[in-house]
Formats: C-alpha cells, structure tokens, sequence
C-alpha cells in the first residue's frame, strides 16, 4: 500500500473554484436575498393593509354605537353654525373618539386627539413621517351626507339610520388624506402623502384605497372601480348616497 504523501507540486493540482463559479454562486445569493426581500415586503403590505382595514372596521362600530347613543343618528362628518363655517369635525368630535378609543380614563389628562397612537392609523400614511400624520384626518376621511356645503346653507352632515335605504353600498370611511371625503375628490390622488388639506381619497394600498361600508364589511376600490361607479350614476350612486343612488 502506497502512504507516500501527497507533494505540494500534486496539491497544487486539485481543482479550484474558478471565476465562473464564483459569479454562479453570487449570482445564487442575490436571487436568494431578493426573494427574501420580495416576501418580506408583500407580508410588510399585507399586514398594513389588515391593520387599516381593522382600524376602518372600529371606526365603522363606534359610529354605530354613537347612533345608538344619540337617537339613531350617526357621527356628523361636519356642522355648521349660523354664519355657514364649518367647524364639529368628526375626527375631534369628543363622544365619537371616547367611543372609538376607549372611554377617557378619570386620571388621564390632554384632548382627544393626543390619544390617537400610531395603531389607530393608517401605516402607510405614519410611516411617511410628514406633517400631521399623527391625526386620523391623514388616514382616514368620512364620506359626507351632502357634497360639502353650498354657501351659507345649513347642511345636514349626518345620516339617520332610517335613511340609509343602501348600507352595504355606501361607503361611510375611506383612507384618504383628509377628514373628508368628496365625489370631486375620488380621482386626484397623485401618490403623494401629506395633503391633509386636499379631500381626496388616497389609493396607498397597492392602487387601491380600502373603505368600510355603513353595514359595517370593509372593502377595496381602485380607480377603475371609481369610473365604473361614475357609468352607474356618478354621484347619485349609492356609493356616495345613502338612499336613491344606483346600486
């Protein structure tokens, strides 16, 4: 039996890796990684999705428990004083954020609004850090009874229960960037977060906005649904009126 050791000059002979294997095996890890990656970011919009539908789902609720608290009317999107400005938005309304946040603790002090925690948000919109995003108007807007206010007319901003002849197809919270919601409003969306004053709805989740209905199931509606909505009655859908819209 041969024990003779292998000499250097026969070691130097074992194949090695060489520059096309190297670049196969990084080329192997980068696919790998972005893979990952990729997995990572639909489960990263899954999740924020299945937050601000919850969320859209729990402002839906309190809204009907504030109905039932106060003679059957919902939370009024706006009022309106004598003079025709706007004030009583629903997002500082003092009853409806108790109810949606949980009853004010005696020991805790500071208004409603600094109660709001990035859970009761949208994550996209929080996750853009801009001006205002730590309010619910940078999430969410209310769809209002009436397309906002004509003049000094005293507008109705809130729905009876009786009135809603079309629950499940009138959308009553959207994501969008401001506290309200308006027809003229359903198609400007540029992407762009951070214009809280701008009553648009805001289609951040993968080109869709999300959207809970007065019946309280949450859905999703792109723009494309929006002109369909638009060949089915614009804004005398249902979508946008409670009753005698087309379904």
């Amino acid at each position: 039996m041969n024990n003779r050791p292998v000499s250097s000059r026969n070691r130097s002979l074992r194949p090695a890796f060489t520059l096309v294997e190297v670049l196969v095996v990084a080329a192997i890890i980068i696919v790998l990684a972005a893979l990952v990656f990729l997995g990572t970011a639909r489960v990263r919009k899954a999740t924020d999705r299945t937050i601000s539908m919850d969320n859209l789902r729990k402002l839906q609720i309190a809204n009907g428990v504030y109905a039932a608290d106060n003679g059957g009317t919902f939370v009024a999107t706006f009022t309106q004083d004598s003079n025709g400005k706007t004030g009583g938005l629903w997002d500082r309304n003092p009853e409806f954020l108790d109810i949606y946040l949980g009853q004010l603790d005696q020991k805790t002090t500071g208004s409603q609004e600094s109660r709001v925690s990035p859970k009761d948000l949208d994550p996209i919109a929080y996750k853009a850090k801009g001006n205002g995003y730590n309010t619910l108007k940078a999430s969410y807007g209310m769809v209002s009874k009436e397309n906002y206010r004509s003049g000094n007319k005293d507008v109705n901003s809130a729905y009876r229960i009786g009135e809603l002849t079309s629950a499940p197809q009138t959308a009553a919270f959207v994501t969008a960037v401001n506290w309200l919601v308006q027809y003229g409003g359903r198609d400007s969306w540029d992407g762009v977060e951070g214009k809280v004053n701008a009553p648009r709805i805001a289609y951040r989740h993968n080109n869709k906005a999300l959207v809970v209905y007065y019946d309280g199931h949450v859905g999703e509606i792109s723009k494309e649904d929006m002109k369909e909505l638009d060949r089915r009655g614009g804004k005398n859908n249902c979508f946008w009126k409670g009753r005698g819209g087309t379904p």
